[in-house]
């Protein structure tokens, strides 16, 4: 395998080591399920409505520059959005009217799609490489990140233009999130810095943009993920091997536990569990983030990585890299739901549900 995602924080040296890693991983027998054939088309608009699953999910593709189109129970690609930068994180604005935000990760923008029509209804230029972005609550503002250019941009969703001058860091912004209320982001910086120090999470009030704190947390993390009510924020450690939890409350580490990780995190939307994606073994653990215990692994594809909840967080939906595929998974019973054929290099997913408001 060549790891040539933008923003990949693994040493090069180790990408020897996945073959022979993942060569010894065992499948699950839930595994077998066939993957629907891709229909990759240079754009096509989904006719029939949101699934009966009822949600429509977007992959970003990295490497076939698109975005696979998922709908349906037990799912299939719909359609493809095409002619994209390797397309790496998406956010959704489900106020009025809905928006798709695409990060095109070796370009200089970010792509608004309608998520209904599909639509592309804009381009925002940004700095170099944009990564992550994340819609305000009111949906007003995007907030992009580029760790190529250490920086946060902030645009005006309605004008379509960037507003003020880029927020700079000194160490690499990898993810950004914002709290259930919408007053406060999170950016994960990584890497040292001349002067600086390890890794943290920067706080920073979602009105004024000011940074509010920053909290230290393992060396080399490569996912952050917020659930539980929006009481828990945790983030990955790659030469840690743990997971960092953090109270959002208090903005205090509440606890420390070991854990194997990799490209992925997320925490379930009600409950205080967590699911890291241990991309090298093509594994998702699944942690009780109160105790630290191992609840479950699971396994159905290559290099899972960056998974993401449905609302309820019954369904789990993680891109398999290697494998090309969406992997679609019941919380409930650990079982998969659907394995479906989309592009090369899936790398993140966003969902929109048929319930969401429009």
């Amino acid at each position: 395998m060549t790891i040539s995602r933008v923003g990949i924080a693994v040493a090069v040296t180790v990408t020897v080591i996945v073959g022979l890693v993942a060569g010894g991983c065992n499948v699950a027998e839930s595994d077998q399920t066939a993957i629907a054939p891709p229909a990759h088309t240079e754009q096509q608009s989904a006719t029939a409505p949101i699934g009966d699953g009822g949600a429509r999910i977007f992959v970003s593709n990295y490497r076939s520059d698109s975005i696979s189109v998922v709908e349906g129970n037990p799912g299939a690609e719909v359609a493809t959005i095409a002619a994209l930068e390797s397309p790496h994180g998406l956010a959704l604005r489900t106020s009025k009217p809905p928006l798709l935000a695409v990060a095109n990760s070796t370009g200089f923008g970010v792509t608004l799609i309608d998520p209904k029509s599909l639509e592309k209804k804009g381009f925002v230029e940004t700095s170099r490489g944009p990564q992550d972005l994340v819609f305000s609550r009111d949906g007003k503002h995007l907030f992009v990140i580029s760790p190529l250019s250490f920086d946060l941009q902030v645009v005006d969703v309605a004008a379509m233009r960037r507003l003020g001058e880029p927020i700079k860091f000194e160490k690499k912004p990898r993810r950004i999130l914002s709290d259930s209320k919408g007053e406060r982001i999170f950016v994960l910086l990584v890497g040292q810095a001349e002067g600086g120090g390890g890794a943290a999470v920067a706080v920073l009030d979602a009105n004024t943009r000011e940074i509010l704190t920053r909290i230290p947390v393992g060396r080399h993390p490569d996912a952050m993920a917020l659930g539980n009510n929006g009481e828990t924020l945790a983030t990955t450690s790659f030469d840690d091997s743990t997971i960092t939890v953090i109270d959002t409350g208090s903005l205090e580490v509440r606890a420390t536990y070991p854990a194997l990780t990799g490209m992925g995190l997320a925490i379930h939307p009600t409950k205080p569990v967590a699911y890291s994606c241990e991309s090298f073994d093509d594994v998702v653990q699944v942690l009780d983030l109160n105790t630290g215990a191992e609840i479950a692994k699971l396994s159905a594809g290559s290099w899972p990585t960056f998974p993401q909840f449905g609302s309820e967080g019954r369904y789990l939906y993680v891109p398999h890299e290697d494998s090309d595929s969406l992997v679609t998974w019941d919380t409930l019973t650990n079982k998969v739901v659907a394995k479906v054929a989309v592009g090369r290099e899936p790398i993140e997913v966003a969902v929109y549900e048929s319930a969401s408001p429009s």
